[in-house]
């Protein structure tokens, strides 16, 4: 990651060339043996071989290539190439395959257990309700939420993790270093600095033109085990997402809406062709995976509890406790530890088993 060997430059100075598709992209990385030939003559004829005009534009990359890595390093974005380690290994399963990744915040966020949260620009308060609860709890069992930062159901996902205090990871179709939408500037700067990820397969200073946003859809399911649809309307591009979801092999998850609602109409027809997907609650897709909040907890996974929370559960993995007993072992006060051990018991984390003690489930 961030290196700057002749394999590293070949495959960014391909993903910075726009006049190759994703696909021939794709198929020029698993067809030579190392990406540096294509700094060689053979490599030169094999990229005229699509078109001269992309071959011109490769070379004109190639010779100002440190000049790219100065302009990320600049920006604060990073670069990982499928050739790293750190590159998802998610992504390796998909068509076509980004050369390159560039990143603005966390590299290893893109590495964890994630799940997609897609659906309408314009939700309906109901949407809007499901999105914030489904990433809220998806959040709480240590998952990491990928979204594509759209207005509406992207944006109530990505906020739902930041106020849990998890790391979410924004998927854009343009440059990392253009904030669109524009009011989502707190939250841009709020993933980067949550330990999440603004991630782009396109070079720095693209615009977020129409076209890349189906590009971009199949990164947002391929960085994911599944996708779940709050809401979407017949016409949304997130049923885009959701098609390419099922093509990658990813588990698809829908919530049913109002049929006297436009802004359900896609999710409601999907649930007609996919009936499995049919989902209720966020429980619904944790059993689906055989997680729960509580299991994380027992893994070691408390990164969504608060200190004092911690403090608790970490006390209780040494077995069963009285009240009284938490009380020496954490130095909490007792109103402090009483509304500690609700919150728990209602995250279904610890359950008090009778005479005043408690336990994890």
């Amino acid at each position: 990651m961030n290196g700057r060997d002749r394999d590293t430059a070949a495959l960014v100075a391909l993903q910075y060339t726009e006049r190759i598709s994703a696909r021939k992209r794709d198929a020029l990385i698993r067809r030579l043996p190392v990406p540096s030939e294509l700094f060689t003559e053979e490599g030169a004829t094999l990229l005229r071989t699509l078109s001269p005009e992309a071959a011109d534009e490769f070379k004109a990359v190639s010779e100002r290539i440190d000049g790219v890595f100065d302009a990320l390093e600049r920006a604060g974005a990073s670069w990982v190439t499928c050739l790293d380690d750190e590159f998802p290994e998610l992504l390796r399963e998909i068509e076509p395959m980004p050369a390159a990744l560039f990143v603005k915040g966390s590299v290893s966020a893109l590495g964890g257990f994630a799940l997609g949260v897609v659906g309408t620009r314009k939700p309906t308060r109901y949407g809007l309700k499901l999105a914030d609860m489904f990433a809220r709890e998806f959040a709480r069992a240590g998952i990491t939420v990928v979204s594509g930062f759209a207005r509406g159901v992207d944006t109530a996902a990505h906020k739902a993790c930041i106020e849990g205090g998890a790391p979410t990871v924004a998927v854009f179709g343009c440059g990392v270093d253009i904030c669109y939408p524009g009011e989502n500037r707190a939250l841009y700067d709020a993933i980067i600095g949550g330990g999440g990820a603004v991630v782009s397969e396109y070079p720095l200073s693209t615009k977020p033109v129409g076209y890349h946003f189906p590009e971009r859809n199949r990164l947002i399911s391929g960085l994911s085990r599944g996708i779940f649809l709050p809401e979407a309307a017949k016409k949304s591009g997130s049923l885009i997402t959701a098609e390419l979801a099922l093509e990658q092999g990813r588990d698809l998850f829908v919530t049913p809406g109002s049929v006297f609602s436009e802004e359900s109409g896609g999710t409601n027809a999907l649930l007609r062709s996919a009936p499995h997907a049919l989902v209720l609650s966020p429980d619904d897709v944790l059993a689906h995976y055989r997680m729960t909040a509580a299991e994380r907890v027992r893994e070691g996974d408390t990164g969504q509890m608060t200190i004092e929370e911690t403090t608790v559960i970490e006390a209780l993995r040494r077995g069963e406790m009285h009240f009284e007993e938490l009380i020496a072992e954490t130095g909490l006060g007792a109103s402090e530890l009483s509304d500690i051990l609700v919150n728990l018991e209602l995250s279904g984390i610890a359950e008090q088993t009778g005479g005043n003690h408690y336990a994890l489930c």
